[in-house]
Order: structure tokens, then C-alpha cells, then sequence
């Protein structure tokens, strides 16, 4: 793991015990929405505590959940058993994901690609281990449309980035496009700042 990936991992293993307490900002809702496009055989990256894990449903037949911090693992082993779904977890780098390609039915991740510093290498290896017409579920925040609210984000993500390790400027819609994906459905949930993507492997990639 290179240094910026372990900064990263080290920082949540740090916050993993009170992780819960910072994401309980996210709106249940939210999430219930998110998972209710998953099917099949899930990857869930960056799993985190596994807030996730009440919301699947029949439709997925197995999930497997990964995050770059041990100790958000830890902690949702813990959760494990509110999953209705057979579930394993496992430490995994969504940049260099160590599944076969093709292998997967749909990926979902809820607020990740705002950390992962190359965060289209993630959406590339995302596009390469789903199945043709796989689908991507992504619940983000991102940068606004408003080039006014814009350019104030741009402002103030470096601070953000040295506080909470995030980026909170990142137009991760278009970089969905050219990861080869074809977006089917994308709901605005706070203004244009935080969004659902669902979005449909489209075109091979090089």
C-alpha cells in the first residue's frame, strides 16, 4: 500500500470506534434508497462500519464487503448479523480490486469516492469486475452545478481535505461517463451537492 492509501487507512482505523457517531448525519433514507438497486452478487466498497447491512434485500444473492481500514472492518463484523443476505468481509483497495473481471452483479458505495485519491482508477476497476449491463450505485456528494456555489467549494476543499480527508469538489458524475458507464438515473438529494447515481457498465475500456 502506497503512502497516501495508508494515511488514509490509518486516519479510519483511528475514527473507527466512533465512526457510527460521525455518520449519523446521513439520512437512513438515504441509504434504504441506495441499497434497494443492488442485486445479485454486491460488492459494497468501502463498507466502512457496515450501516449498510439492514438494507439488502432478496434480490442480492451475496455481498461482499470491503474497506481499506482494518478497523472499520472490526466494527462491522459486529454488524454482520442485521444483514439479511450472506455477507463476507475483506480488506480491499477499491483502486486495485482483487476480483476476476466480470464477476459481479452490482457495486455500491455510499459517500466513498470523495476519499479515494484516484478516485476514476476506482470507477475503472469498478467498470472492469461488473458484468456486462452490471450496475453502479453510488450515493455521493459532489461538486454543485452552480458556478457560484462552485467556486466556493473550490475555495474551501483544501481545508476540507486536511480536516477530513475529503473532497468536497469532485465531479464525480462525469467521471462516472468516462469510467464507461451510462448513467440511468441520478436524484438530487441535498440541492445538487449530494446525489444518487445509478449507472449502467456501457463500453469496454483501455
Amino acid at each position: 500500500m502506497d503512502i497516501e492509501n495508508r494515511k488514509i487507512a490509518d486516519r479510519y482505523n483511528q475514527l473507527s470506534n466512533r465512526y457510527d457517531m460521525i455518520d449519523c448525519f446521513i439520512p437512513l433514507r438515504w441509504r434504504r434508497l441506495a441499497v434497494s438497486f443492488s442485486y445479485g452478487r454486491v460488492l459494497e466498497v468501502g463498507v466502512g462500519t457496515g450501516l449498510n447491512f439492514p438494507y439488502y434485500c432478496k434480490q442480492c444473492t451475496e455481498i461482499l464487503g470491503t474497506d481499506i481500514s482494518t478497523g472499520m472492518l472490526e466494527k462491522a463484523k459486529e454488524k454482520i448479523s442485521l444483514c439479511p443476505v450472506p455477507l463476507r468481509l475483506e480488506c480491499m483497495n477499491v483502486q486495485d480490486i482483487t476480483l476476476e473481471s466480470a464477476s459481479i452483479d452490482s457495486v455500491l458505495a455510499t459517500f466513498v469516492f470523495c476519499t479515494v485519491p484516484n478516485y476514476l482508477q476506482g470507477l475503472r476497476e469498478c467498470h472492469r469486475i461488473l458484468k456486462p449491463g452490471g450496475k453502479l450505485i453510488l450515493l455521493e456528494h459532489m461538486s454543485s452545478d452552480n458556478k457560484l456555489f462552485c467556486s466556493l467549494m473550490n475555495l474551501v476543499n483544501p481545508f476540507a481535505l486536511k480536516l477530513i480527508n475529503d473532497n468536497i469538489n469532485r465531479d464525480t458524475a462525469k467521471a462516472v461517463v468516462n469510467s464507461g458507464f451510462e448513467i440511468e438515473r441520478m436524484n438530487n438529494l441535498l440541492g445538487d451537492i449530494v446525489r444518487l447515481i445509478v449507472a449502467r457498465k456501457n463500453i469496454m475500456i483501455g
